[in-house]
């Protein structure tokens, strides 16, 4: 006998929970999950597996444990919805300082090889202080990640606020010992290659910026777990309907809004200081950065943790993480290695900006005419980014985030075309537009969607953490990787690449997700708490979760007595 998913919590073996019990399920489970996740344009979006599940959701919306009230059931004025879409505005949407300060690397290296010419660019500190950053990012993540479930996460988010803004403002300022940002009579640097002359720098400098650079990883990692779990924790409030559309505004398309912002920041300061300035460019652009977490500090201020964290936190430090990872083990697998394709592809493409800017350009020196095509380029990052906000609120992240497979496709036509597009500039542009747009709207907009929405309010930062390290350390890899992949195998390479693991993302995904409809999602903090219950884990004493045990531990007891005697033989038939 196969239990259904939403009894699979009170069975053994309870690491197996999330994984297919036999190959129907595996040929199936994508439709018959899939199926409860398109809520479409009326109704609740509500879909059950069986008449017990509606049972049970009506318990719990009845329970202590649920924030709102019966009476209010997601009913509240205009002032009061937009009171909880400002506040995951500003529980998530620093994340746009990730995609400001990572885009800022482009102006940052520019300016640094203008200013300082070959003792910046023939060094090892061309590639680390590009790479560095994420570093940062990976360590924050595990770091902020594990105490975001104990502290809190707006504790977090503040902390991280303040280490990004003091960081940035200082590598705006960065200087050292022996550091020059001019060429005088008697302090320069002779190309010995040209005969041109560069301000002369300190080895420490670069040392210096790649500790800053990563500092400001640091600040800006502690935003994936903490401010994406504090913006979910509040969008519980929202009708369910709505909470993927704003979760995802918030969060990944505030990640592009920064990218464009620094795209738009850099090219109105090149207008304003010309091109020979370029180092003061990159300064005032890195400076303004430190304007966003300051913003963020002010707004979170104000807040409080969410009445849903609260709710459903555990109240002692020593959270039993060997159940949590037995029971999601299977989840953060799944979707960090789709956040890896993801990352590897999207910043590794990155590095092909350069390639297209000087087949567009030339050899021109006119650093105005390159930003602004820069800027054009990122643009292309927000069509994908809003329409996907609002396919994901109708069709659930596994249907929006499968169809990365019509971005894999365009890699490959890219590639197979890349010979005539190259002689054609303007289709080039507009088919590298689509390409960015595409991945923007399928994987782009749900990784992180799914990351929150997949584990239970307790343990969300503390199992989002390793899906996030994972991207991002692919991220950190993509930085090296990808220009050694287009010296070996040419600039077409990278799209062959990008296409076939756009492809294995849209397979690993549409397989191996697990239920993600409304109904499994307001469900999960209860099946979760259920099933520390049924391992033996002190509920009442160790968590503000009020557990209903009648009714449960007689379901749990009925279905031991039924399987007692053919367990063994269930979990062999299944695997």
């Amino acid at each position: 006998m196969v239990v259904p998913f939403s009894k699979r919590h009170l069975q053994n073996p309870s690491w197996a929970r999330d994984i297919p019990r036999n190959f129907k399920e595996v040929a199936t489970n994508w439709y018959v999950y899939g199926s409860r996740e398109i809520v479409g344009l009326k109704g609740d979006g509500n879909k059950f597996e069986s008449e017990e599940e509606v049972q049970e959701l009506e318990e719990y919306k009845k329970s202590s444990n649920c924030i709102l009230s019966e009476e209010s059931d997601y009913k509240f004025s205009k002032s009061e919805k937009r009171k909880i879409i400002f506040d995951m505005f500003s529980a998530s949407a620093c994340l746009l300082g990730d995609g400001y300060v990572n885009n800022s690397t482009g102006i940052i290296s520019s300016g640094l090889k203008d200013v300082y010419g070959p003792q910046y660019s023939k060094s090892k500190a061309i590639s680390n202080i590009s790479a560095v950053v994420f570093a940062g990012e990976v360590f924050s993540i595990m770091f902020f990640g594990y105490f975001c479930d104990i502290i809190g996460r707006r504790t977090v988010t503040l902390i991280g606020n303040v280490i990004m803004c003091v960081f940035s403002i200082l590598l705006a300022g960065a200087w050292t010992v022996g550091t020059h940002s001019k060429v005088t009579e008697k302090s320069y640097y002779l190309d010995p290659s040209t005969g041109k002359k560069y301000a002369k720098a300190s080895n420490s400098l670069w040392s210096y910026l790649c500790f800053l650079r990563f500092m400001v990883g640091v600040g800006i990692g502690s935003e994936y777990p903490a401010g994406s779990a504090w913006s979910s924790d509040i969008s519980k409030t929202l009708t369910p309907k709505d909470r993927n559309l704003w979760f995802n505004m918030f969060t990944n398309t505030s990640i592009d809004v920064g990218f464009v912002a620094s795209s738009l920041v850099t090219w109105i300061m090149t207008l304003i200081c010309g091109s020979n300035n370029m180092g003061t460019v990159w300064r005032v652009t890195v400076g303004i950065g430190s304007l966003i977490p300051f913003f963020f500090f002010i707004a979170r201020l104000r807040m409080k943790e969410s009445d849903h964290f609260e709710k459903n936190r555990f109240k002692t430090k020593k959270i039993p993480y060997q159940l949590v990872y037995k029971f999601y083990w299977f989840r953060i697998l799944c979707f960090g290695l789709v956040w890896v394709f993801y990352d590897f592809v999207l910043y590794g493409m990155s590095g092909i900006s350069s390639m297209i800017l000087d087949l567009i350009l030339g050899d021109t020196s006119d650093m105005r005419t390159v930003w602004a095509w820069n800027l054009l380029f990122n643009v292309f990052y927000l069509p994908g980014a809003f329409l996907g906000c609002l396919a994901s609120k109708y069709f659930g992240p596994r249907w929006v985030g499968s169809t990365v497979w019509i971005q894999g496709l365009f890699g490959f036509i890219m590639a197979a075309k890349l010979d005539v597009l190259q002689k054609h500039i303007a289709g080039f542009t507009v088919f590298y537009g689509i390409f960015i747009t595409l991945g923007e709207f399928s994987l782009g907009n749900n990784i992180g969607l799914l990351c929150v929405n997949g584990f239970a309010t307790p343990v969300r930062g503390s199992c989002y953490l390793w899906c996030a390290a994972m991207g991002k350390a692919a991220a950190f890899g993509s930085n090296y990787l990808f220009p050694k992949l287009i010296a070996n195998g040419g600039v077409k390479a990278p799209f062959y690449y990008g296409g076939a693991i756009g492809l294995a993302a849209a397979g690993l995904l549409i397989i191996t997700c697990p239920p993600m409809d409304q109904v499994s999602q307001q469900l999960e903090d209860k099946r979760f708490m259920e099933y520390l219950s049924k391992e033996g884990y002190d509920i009442s004493s160790n968590t503000t979760f009020k557990l209903e045990v009648d009714d449960h531990d007689s379901e749990s007891d009925s279905l031991k007595k039924n399987n007692i005697t053919t367990e063994v033989v269930d979990v062999a038939e299944s695997f």
